[in-house]
């Protein structure tokens, strides 16, 4: 059988797939199924054919019979067939074997028929025929650590959206959504309408795609951990709507660990290390779009500061547990402070 190509390859040199009368696009990476689908699509125009999608519906045999007749009017054409599994009811290729494979057998002189094959098991006839004599292209799923594949696709997606994305905001894409090439894709679209002077950076992929759901804890505790006064207070205001003594105790305990964690990285700094030993040493858990700020908020820091921020969580603590006080507009009073102690401009060693 021979293999399929790559489709890394294909993208690459889309005239080197031989002229056919029938060919396949299939695997389940569908962002990729689908870019060389429609490379593959441009291709045959510009051969000459009219290229569309048609369904086969509940029989095969009027969709092929058109194949087989050429255009009187026309010229030649292709139809491109979605071959996919859907709950009980199996793809094309099984439901219409026999049509197809006697297709297959001699297929149409002119015009092209073009599978794309959301589902395609290769040990099945129709697609084991496919493969055996005629082109395909396999796109399969990226591995989790074959990022640099993965950033070249993201790259061309976002060439597709008119943006160039940087080295930051890729990882930061990449961790967000998962490793999906489609959700990237789509995402990427939507920071073309943000992003200045046709540049994508981590700050724009924070802004717009960082956080889902209402539950701002996280957010909140990144934006102490970076610096960021003004989405730190944005924060714990929108917390402070909802806030009880159940949800504001656990909060203070967690800000108390970031806050520690950043004492740690400053220290790292101060005995010479770099931004990587830095939050290595803090044992903090941040995503890669978010240790460049943690470490610019970690260098400015001194012991002073940071013993004066535990002070702070320590205090409202206790007076969480004694004074019974509102709890909304004790988050936004604490975090208002922790701010003024760890986001400033000042520097030396912890």
């Amino acid at each position: 059988m021979p293999a399929p190509v790559p489709a890394s390859a294909f993208l690459k040199d889309p005239k080197g797939l031989p002229a056919a009368p029938v060919y396949a696009v299939f695997g389940p990476e569908a962002w990729l199924r689908r870019r060389c689908l429609q490379q593959l699509c441009e291709s045959l125009n510009a051969r000459g054919l009219e290229v569309r999608r048609a369904s086969i519906g509940d029989s095969a045999a009027s969709l092929l019979d058109e194949l087989r007749s050429p255009s009187m009017f026309g010229g030649a054409f292709a139809i491109v067939v979605r071959n996919e599994r859907q709950g009980p009811r199996h793809e094309d290729s099984t439901r219409f074997k026999e049509e197809l494979l006697a297709y297959l057998e001699r297929p149409a002189k002119r015009n092209v028929l073009v599978f794309e094959g959301a589902t395609w098991q290769r040990n099945l006839a129709v697609p084991k025929r496919v493969c055996e004599n005629f082109p395909t292209v396999i796109c399969d799923e990226l591995k989790p650590w074959e990022t640099a594949a993965w950033d070249q696709w993201a790259r061309m997606a976002g060439a597709d959206a008119g943006v160039s994305i940087d080295g930051r905001a890729l990882a930061a894409l990449r961790e967000y959504t998962g490793g999906s090439l489609g959700r990237a894709a789509q995402e990427l679209q939507k920071l073309a309408l943000l992003a200045k002077g046709g540049k994508v950076t981590a700050d724009d992929v924070a802004l717009a795609c960082g956080f889902e759901g209402a539950d701002l804890t996280f957010p909140l505790c990144d934006a102490i951990l970076t610096g960021d006064t003004p989405g730190a207070l944005r924060h714990a205001s929108r917390l402070a709507a909802r806030a009880e003594v159940g949800t504001v105790l656990p909060l203070l305990a967690l800000v108390r660990l970031q806050v520690l964690a950043l004492g740690r990285g400053a220290l790292a700094l101060a005995e010479g290390g770099d931004g990587a030993d830095a939050v290595a040493r803090s044992k903090a858990r941040l995503r890669d779009n978010l240790k460049g700020g943690f470490v610019r908020t970690a260098k400015g820091l001194r012991r002073a500061q940071i013993a004066a921020a535990v002070t702070i969580l320590m205090a409202a603590d206790e007076e969480m547990k004694t004074s019974s006080p509102d709890p909304g507009i004790l988050l936004v009073a604490v975090v208002s402070r922790l701010c003024e102690t760890l986001h400033s401009d000042k520097s030396g060693a912890p």
